[in-house]
This record gives C-alpha cells, structure tokens and sequence, in this order.
C-alpha cells in the first residue's frame, strides 16, 4: 500500500471517530455542542478535529509506509486508534507523575526465578 492511501485511510479512520463523537455529543445536549453554554465553542472545536484528523494521518502514515498494518482496515484501525497509540508510546503514566512533581520509585530488586518444579511424567521419569 503507497503511503498516500495510507494517508486516505487514516483520515477516514479518524473522521468516522469524530463522526461518532460529535453524534453523541449532539444527542447529550440535544444541539449542535458549539451552541450551548459551557460545550466547546467552535473554533476551539475545529482546532481539535483538525488536530484529531492530523494525529490519523500521521500515524497511518508511519504505520501503513512501514508494513506494521497491513491493508486499509489495519491503516485505518489506526487512525481511530491513534491518541490512544500515542499515549502508549510515549508512556503517558510516566508524564503523569512528572506533570504532578512526583519522582518515578525506582524499580525494586528482582526476584531470582524459582528452580522449576521436577514433574513426574506419564513413564515415571522426571522432567
């Protein structure tokens, strides 16, 4: 797949997404959300589907140029996908706790394995 189609499937993915949300967001407040008091105005909403749609294409961009989905379903997988791609990425628990002032605890001493149990087969032997 060329990266131009990975691109058109990402949007789509990502389009149908906002798609869903903004149709539940319309049945919540019974209105388009920029014309309630309190909702999102707008412009503010442009900025973040435009952002949500750039996050789609980006990704399913790198993924579909790279083999790592493959065919449009997987591209587009991945643009609906792609915030919560990226907060995995880039370990959003880890940004948490210094957003918080918090210092990561340092990993503990590691457990020697335990020596396996010796199981005794159907012939009697031990393994």
């Amino acid at each position: 797949m060329s990266v131009w189609m990975a691109c058109v499937w990402g949007l789509l993915g990502a389009g149908a997404l906002e798609a869903h949300q903004l149709r539940g967001d319309i049945a919540r407040v019974r209105n388009l959300p920029w014309r309630v008091r309190g909702e999102l105005p707008l412009g503010a909403y442009f900025t973040a589907l435009a952002l949500r749609l750039a996050l789609g294409v980006g990704l399913a961009a790198g993924f579909g140029a790279s083999g790592q989905a493959g065919g449009p379903v997987g591209v587009m997988a991945v643009g609906i996908a792609a915030p919560k791609v990226l907060e995995q990425l880039a370990g959003r628990k880890l940004a948490e706790l210094q957003a918080a002032g918090e210092e990561p605890s340092a990993p503990g001493p590691v457990a020697e394995p335990a020596a396996p149990t010796e199981v005794e087969g159907a012939t009697g032997e031990r393994n």
